[in-house]
């Protein structure tokens, strides 16, 4: 535990101005009965920001990974166009193939 008294958590949370890591939030959070008033707005204020920064840096992956989605999206679409043009090509080149007049072989005899 690294604040062993309330008295050293208000110290913590009234002196020093630091910006509080996410253990000291935590090791704080039993002593926020005992803490005054200005103790408790900073350190409500420090939770805030954390959980801000913690929404900011969720959104900028999160439209990165949107990007990559619609870029994988977009190929996938031109894939799939390929893919039926080259079927419907193959498709009309095997019917013509079959509707046109064959040529038999027929091997000569000596």
């Amino acid at each position: 535990m690294a604040f062993p008294s309330s008295q050293d958590a208000e110290n913590r949370l009234r002196t020093n101005t630091a910006k509080l890591t996410a253990q000291e939030v935590r090791d704080l959070m039993e002593w926020t009965h005992q803490l005054t008033i200005a103790a408790e707005r900073r350190l409500t204020a420090e939770l805030s920001l954390q959980n801000l920064e913690a929404v900011q840096k969720f959104e900028r992956s999160s439209s990165n990974l949107t990007k990559w989605i619609v870029s994988l999206t977009a190929v996938l679409v031109l894939l799939t166009i390929v893919i039926a043009y080259y079927s419907f090509v193959l498709a009309r080149a095997e019917r013509n193939q079959s509707n046109s007049p064959s040529i038999e072989y027929t091997p000569m005899e000596d």
